[in-house]
């Protein structure tokens, strides 16, 4: 047997990298967009509580005066040491209250600015006001920058947990994914080996791996039954062939005595006809067979009736039983049976089952063609004879090819009748089933309601 090799896929470590790594990459631009959303965000709201006071303190100054908002803004400066910061100038350019950070020289134009003071940065407001002198907000970035970062670190790490967790699941989702298809890979490798009973897993979880392991399988099992079969096509013929062949042989060998009379010669190559002909049909079964459990004869299938069927068959049939000396008795429905078929099978399959009655049931025995809908809407075929029967150990075996039960072959025939009749249960989805005809052999062609 040919050595079969280990299958190899990728790692289930690779395959988490690989996710990790998108992953990574995702996370790292979610980081950059949380970075830029959240300093934006930051900076609105530091800007509206900037103007906020600036509303309130114009607001102030309008009311009390600004030498009255000047005296708070010094006791503001004095007492609070917070990010923010305010100072006003008159319209001299004089500060007269509240945080000393800069000069009015200094100052920026109106509007927000940044400057960096005594080694640290700050935003700056500057607000002139209708009552005159201008309003200066100050505020130290480093609290914000604390702020931005302490959501950044936060938001990092939590991205980098769940990167961890990603990780960890791609690595067991990887390892359980490549050992499924390892399994599947595995089985067909096997087959490919010449094991023909190798099998894909089916863990029963039932994801999309077992539903492929199902399909491989029934394929397998398929290609089992056809090299299985071929086997004993081959063992077969080679044993049932070789007789008539050899007397086909012997016969023409035979008929080339030079010496031999007309009336000699004219029966050995009637003998070699006789012989082609047995030949010819054994092959001609096992062609029908073949089509009819490859599927091949779907394409011929067609309406038809199975009433008119069985009441022409029992007519063209009677006159053999009534050879056999035995008597037939048909029993089929006056009206129409419809059903989609393939009838030049279901004409050879049930002749050979009337055939069979005929040649094994004995004289005086009673055989019976009958055809009977079942309650699903289907059919049943069905042909009795009062005969000696099949012992209840070999129903199974006599419906393979080539098996006949007389182990002498002293009768004629090649032992495929029955065969030929289960390939045209297979071909129309149904089954055949040999039952105690108390006495003699029930043979049940049972077929499904045409969809």
């Amino acid at each position: 047997m040919k050595r079969v090799r280990k299958v190899r896929g990728a790692k289930p470590s690779t395959l988490a990298l690989i996710v990790a790594g998108a992953v990574a990459v995702a996370l790292t631009f979610g980081l950059f967009v949380v970075d830029y959303a959240g300093e934006r965000l930051i900076e609105r709201r530091q800007h509206l509580v900037v103007e906020t006071a600036r509303d309130y303190f114009v607001a102030f100054a309008h009311q009390e005066g600004l030498p009255a908002m000047a005296r708070a803004l010094d006791h503001r400066a004095r007492n609070e040491n917070g990010a923010f910061a305010y100072a006003v100038f008159d319209n001299d350019g004089a500060r007269m209250g509240g945080a000393n950070l800069l000069n009015a020289t200094d100052l920026p134009e109106p509007g927000y600015a940044t400057r960096r003071i005594a080694g640290a940065d700050y935003e700056i407001l500057l607000q002139p006001m209708a009552v005159g002198g201008t309003l200066v907000i100050y505020e130290n970035l480093a609290d914000r920058r604390a702020f931005h970062q302490a959501i950044l670190a936060a938001v990092g790490a939590a991205l980098l947990f769940s990167l961890v967790i990603v990780a960890g699941a791609a690595l067991l989702l990887g390892r359980l994914l490549v050992r499924r298809a390892e399994g599947i890979a595995l089985a067909a490798e096997t087959i490919a080996g010449g094991d023909l009973s190798a099998r894909a897993p089916i863990a029963g979880v039932g994801d999309v791996f077992d539903d492929l392991a199902d399909a491989v399988n029934a394929m397998l099992v398929r290609i089992e039954e056809l090299m299985t079969g071929m086997r004993t096509v081959t063992d077969s013929l080679s044993h049932d062939l070789r007789s008539p062949l050899t007397r086909l042989r012997g016969a023409l060998n035979r008929a080339q005595d030079q010496g031999l009379a007309e009336s000699e010669r004219l029966a050995l190559i009637g003998e070699a006809q006789a012989q082609c002909e047995e030949v010819l049909a054994t092959f001609g079964a096992l062609l029908d067979i073949a089509r009819a459990e490859s599927g091949l004869s779907r394409d011929l299938m067609a309406p038809l009736d199975l009433a008119e069927l069985v009441r022409d068959l029992g007519d063209l049939f009677e006159p053999v039983i009534e050879d056999a000396d035995q008597s037939l008795t048909i029993e089929a429905p006056a009206g129409p049976i419809p059903l989609v078929g393939h009838e030049l099978i279901l004409r050879q399959a049930l002749g050979n089952l009337l055939h069979n009655a005929a040649r094994y049931a004995g004289p005086g025995a009673s055989v019976t063609l009958a055809l009977r809908s079942t309650d699903q809407g289907g059919a049943e075929l069905i042909v009795a004879d009062s005969g000696p029967g099949v012992p209840a150990a070999d129903r199974g075996r006599v419906l393979e090819r080539f098996v006949r039960l007389d182990e002498s072959r002293a009768t004629t025939g090649s032992g495929l009748g029955l065969a030929i009749a289960a390939a045209c249960a297979k071909l129309h989805g149904g089954q055949l089933r040999l039952e105690d005809n108390r006495p003699g052999l029930r043979v049940v062609l049972s077929l499904p309601p045409t969809s």
